[in-house]
């Protein structure tokens, strides 16, 4: 019997503190959403963004930044460089993802990066207002 290749999901700034800020798990909604072998990583660009949050935002979203990144150590997830001289990071997550010869979703609130990804073809995983996470199905790019 052949074994399905784990499904890589990259996480992002955004989902990354939403998720904490609203105390929920990010593994066990991700579980519960894939119901298969999942690898959960993110990008050197998200770790950096993290950081520069961490140092300059207000109290409440520093808080919540310094968190993630705690959580991105404790949980030991991959982080993957991005491979690509840029500042912004959705750049990165979208080269990265184009890139990817992997099964890949990436997890993300914002809704641009959600359209790019649903245009090129990529899965988008986003939280749904309570609890549960929704992912987009992957449309392939058209050939016009």
């Amino acid at each position: 019997m052949k074994t399905r290749q784990p499904l890589a999901v990259l996480l992002d700034t955004s989902f990354i503190l939403v998720m904490l800020e609203q105390r929920r798990d990010i593994d066990e909604e991700l579980r519960d959403l894939i119901m298969g072998p999942a690898r959960i990583a993110t990008l050197d660009m998200v770790e950096r963004e993290l950081q520069r949050l961490g140092r300059t935002r207000s109290s409440k979203v520093g808080t919540f930044a310094n968190a993630a990144l705690e959580l991105l150590k404790a949980r030991k997830y991959p982080i993957f460089a991005s491979g690509i001289e840029t500042s912004d990071t959705d750049a990165a997550i979208l080269s990265f993802s184009l890139a990817s010869n992997d099964p890949l979703a990436v997890a993300t609130i914002d809704r641009k990066l959600r359209f790019a990804l649903s245009r090129l073809g990529i899965q988008a995983i986003y939280p749904r207002r309570s609890r549960g996470l929704m992912m987009s199905s992957a449309v392939p790019p058209s050939s016009t």
